[in-house]
């Protein structure tokens, strides 16, 4: 009996150690980040999105007049619930929204056609309030991106297709909205996909270092793909399982046969 336990167990053993420790070393995010110092970061600039053609913009315009504010948002007026429900979903979103067009345009209403594209999303508020103060006074504008959305992929917990309400999104971020990272992923080792004019583009990360906060892919953008890879021992520990699964039956079996008065 103990012939066959002993190899048993320190194959075990090692099976276990092999399958954990690489994951282990792979799964702390900016392990490599020091301490109590300003981690540096790309200029505001160099990750801001620049509308394009397709992008849908929410835009919201108020004033002190009830009846003129029915005029200027058409869709729900100044009815608060009725505003929620026409964009709680990506299709609302879409057809209740000002996509911009191929030209660069949104046509608001009184407004009329109004110069977007080509202009970073924290500017398009500034711009469309320009435009309003030509036509109304003491008008209030809102405008938020209702296209946001990102797709995370790989070794995550649920990989799917994100939406950001806000306008801005770090790859932290998405990450987290995907619910973490698994247990046979390698931080080390993200990608960041993002389209362009040209083609698409390609960003890897190692979010083991707080160097990733330079890399213009750790501040994502509308439609950009997030693909995390499993680190290499991946199928050493799916084996390993197996492996702890397979022994302890055989641990279970012979315990058993013991019992029965089975000579080994």
């Amino acid at each position: 009996m103990r012939n066959i336990f002993k190899p048993l167990f320190f194959f075990l053993i090692a099976a276990l150690a092999l399958s954990s420790c690489e994951s282990y070393k792979q799964m702390v995010i900016l392990k490599d980040a020091p301490l109590n110092q300003m981690i540096k970061q790309l200029p505001l600039k160099e990750t801001e999105h620049i509308l394009k053609p397709g992008d849908v913009l929410y835009v919201n315009i108020t004033t002190m007049n009830p009846d003129l504010n029915t005029i200027l948002n058409p869709q729900a007026g100044t009815n608060a619930s009725i505003s929620s429900q026409l964009y709680n979903s990506p299709t609302n979103a879409y057809l209740n929204g000002y996509q911009v067009d191929s030209a660069g345009y949104i046509i608001l209403p009184m407004l009329g056609n109004v110069k977007v594209g080509g202009v970073p999303l924290p500017q398009v508020q500034s711009v469309v309030q320009q435009r309003a103060d030509k036509f109304i006074k003491n008008a209030v504008v809102n405008v938020k991106m209702l296209n946001f959305k990102v797709t995370v992929m790989g070794e995550v917990n649920r990989q799917g297709v994100y939406y950001n309400p806000d306008n801005s999104l770090t790859v932290l971020q998405a990450i987290a909205l995907a619910g973490g990272s698994t247990n046979t992923s390698s931080i080390r080792n993200v990608m960041v996909i993002r389209n362009f004019p040209g083609g698409d583009r390609a960003y890897k990360l190692n979010l083991l270092s707080d160097k990733a906060y330079s890399s213009p892919g750790f501040y994502l953008q509308p439609n950009d793909y997030v693909i995390v890879h499993p680190n290499k021992n991946k199928n050493l520990q799916i084996n390993g399982q197996a492996f702890s699964l397979f022994f302890s039956s055989v641990s279970i079996l012979i315990t058993v046969l013991l019992f029965a008065g089975v000579k080994l």
